[in-house]
């Protein structure tokens, strides 16, 4: 088994079109101004709106190769730093603090979870917003068959050729962990390399018990990255949230 997280390349060329959630991170960071931090920053596909913005932007993120990837990336126009979500220190205060892309379900128990956001809170401003952007957790989507492949990106350019990724998952009901195996399809053939990653699926009703057992208040809730608010056929969660008084 491959961690997906060590192939930047593989990583960049699945996501090249991907900008759904762009929009809405471009209008938090220009309301808000900087500076900006994004947890879990990745190889830097949202860094570079806040960056073009001239804002003075920090990206953290778990893993060395992503880290190093943002940092040829964008040179000297930011700062990129290898820290864990869930305990980091920065010295430093930010007026909008984001985590995107389901970033937030790799906290794989509750405690992780919940000591995400209370570093968070450390290092927010007064008057700093904080958005958490995840899905919510669909049944269709965690008990498939187990033996099928399904198509979990369109397709993309990968060196050269015709490529898409094919997963098939494990849900573990007890844990509400979901274990991801992904595979490349190549030209129509897939490949034998086998990469995979968890995530843990938190509810609507868990993060509101989260949040409200942490030191941030939830100002808003988000069902879809137009600003739509959040309802019973809402496919994300997306919290904006404040410290509280």
């Amino acid at each position: 088994m491959l961690d997906i997280y060590q192939y930047p390349d593989l990583y960049d060329s699945m996501h090249q079109n991907y900008s759904l959630d762009a929009e809405l991170i471009s209008k938090f960071s220009q309301k808000n101004g900087g500076p900006v931090l994004e947890l879990a920053s990745g190889t830097g596909r949202l860094s570079e709106i806040i960056i073009d913005q001239g804002l003075d932007y920090t990206g953290i993120d778990f893993s060395k190769e992503f880290i190093d990837t943002a940092k040829n990336k964008f040179k000297q126009k930011s700062n990129f730093l290898l820290r864990d979500m869930r305990n980091f220190n920065l010295d430093k205060k930010f007026k909008f603090i984001f985590i995107g892309f389901n970033s937030f379900l790799h906290n794989l128990t509750t405690k992780d979870a919940y000591k995400t956001i209370e570093c968070v809170s450390k290092h927010i401003s007064d008057n700093g917003v904080f958005l958490l952007s995840i899905f919510i957790p669909d049944p269709s989507f965690l008990f498939r068959d187990q033996n099928n492949f399904y198509p979990a990106t369109d397709y993309f350019s990968y060196k050269s050729s015709k490529c898409r990724i094919m997963e098939k998952n494990i849900f573990e009901e007890s844990s509400s962990i979901n274990t991801l195996f992904w595979n490349l399809e190549v030209n129509g053939i897939i490949q034998p390399e086998t990469y995979t990653f968890k995530q843990k699926m938190y509810y609507p009703h868990e993060m509101d018990i989260l949040f409200e057992s942490s030191s941030l208040k939830i100002k808003e809730k988000l069902g879809s990255y137009d600003g739509s608010k959040m309802n019973e056929s809402s496919s994300l969660q997306i919290y904006i949230c404040e410290k509280k008084s």
